[in-house]
């Protein structure tokens, strides 16, 4: 190759290299469209609220965790019925919003559903006032034009002392006007008649913004 040649070839690759540096770098999440759920983002590092993928990974945990253990707990392996559970209420000491734990509530009773070692054990279900509402609705507020017997228009009631509850907690503590949070995220499966606490999760987490 002649001599000049070569020499537009390096200028021309100091060019690409020196614009390739001057380049901005962004962030995760920060180009738009979809990203790993699990990836934290500019937006998750300055918001008040909890990292999202915390929330996410937390979930992840308490599934697994109960799915390892739904069988040795005692009060459910040995009885003669599947256990009942539905999801119960969400206590949020928190600065984020309370629907982002009932989504991670969700999302883990979703995956605790996919698990053939829970479900052999335990039945999930709605809330009764919730399905109650959904009765109603169906029966025409209850008006029953064939004289139907609809059983005061109620769904049906489990026995509380096979009935649990999942419940969720969540507390924070911050330092420096927020500039600090230390978390203690909680998931307890508590019977709804003796209120024993069957199985609980926890997970502390800290974040700097």
């Amino acid at each position: 190759m002649p001599r000049r040649l070569i020499h537009l070839s390096l200028v021309g690759a100091a060019v690409a290299l020196t614009l390739g540096a001057c380049a901005p770098t962004r962030n995760t999440g920060q180009s738009g469209g979809r990203i790993d759920p699990y990836s934290t983002t500019r937006a998750d590092e300055l918001d008040r609220a909890a990292n999202a993928p915390t929330l996410w990974e937390f979930s992840d945990q308490v599934a697994e965790s109960l799915a390892q253990r739904i069988a040795t707990i005692p009060e459910i392996n040995n009885s003669p019925y599947r256990a009942i559970v539905e999801l119960g209420s969400i206590e949020n000491r928190t600065s984020t919003p309370t629907q982002d734990f009932e989504l991670i509530q969700r999302r883990l009773r979703s995956r605790l559903l996919s698990s053939n070692v829970v479900t052999d054990r335990v039945k999930f279900v709605e809330p009764v006032a919730v399905m109650d509402r959904e009765h109603a609705r169906v029966q025409g507020e209850g008006y029953d034009p064939l004289q139907r017997d609809l059983s005061g228009g109620a769904t049906d009631r489990y026995d509380p002392n096979q009935t649990y509850v999942l419940r969720g907690s969540f507390f924070e503590s911050t330092r420096g006007g927020g500039a600090t949070s230390r978390y203690f995220f909680e998931f307890e499966l508590v019977n709804l008649q003796t209120r024993a606490i069957v199985f609980n999760d926890s997970i502390d987490h800290a974040q700097v913004r």
